[in-house]
């Protein structure tokens, strides 16, 4: 595949990340009052966290500069997001099941793909120094 296509792969990938997290860090919303809702301790704090960490994830894999680094950061933002805030399962209001459940499936897809581009990082570095060293 070409290094274009790689690029705009990347940025593609990391479009939500970099502005859900640059929003979030913003105008955090009722963010703060969702995780409050579920039970998280310092809701702002958790919040401000997770922004940070779509924000800086998402420029990591994005820029090419640490997409590993940042490609890992985004996974285990992920990981958290999903299993907590989009728990479908715990919401009796078929409405907000179905709005959670749509959330948690595109999260997941956004985690494969996450993951596929960080495994693919980590071997191109891999290859990369293998060949530097011959």
């Amino acid at each position: 595949m070409s290094d274009h296509a790689i690029s705009v792969g990347r940025l593609l990938l990391s479009a939500p990340f970099v502005i859900g997290g640059w929003h979030a860090l913003r105008d955090p919303g009722a963010l703060p009052q969702a995780a409050s809702a579920i039970g998280l301790p310092r809701p702002e704090l958790l919040t401000g966290i997770a922004a940070v960490a779509m924000l800086a994830g998402g420029i990591g894999v994005a820029s090419g500069f640490a997409p590993v680094v940042g490609g890992a950061v985004l996974v285990a933002s992920l990981a958290g997001t999903t299993a907590v805030v989009h728990s479908f399962w715990r919401y009796p209001d078929p409405t907000a099941q179905a709005a959670h459940r749509q959330a948690f499936v595109a999260n997941c897809g956004l985690f494969g793909a996450v993951l596929v581009a960080t495994v693919q990082a980590k071997l191109l570095q891999e290859r990369s120094s293998a060949t530097t060293q011959n």
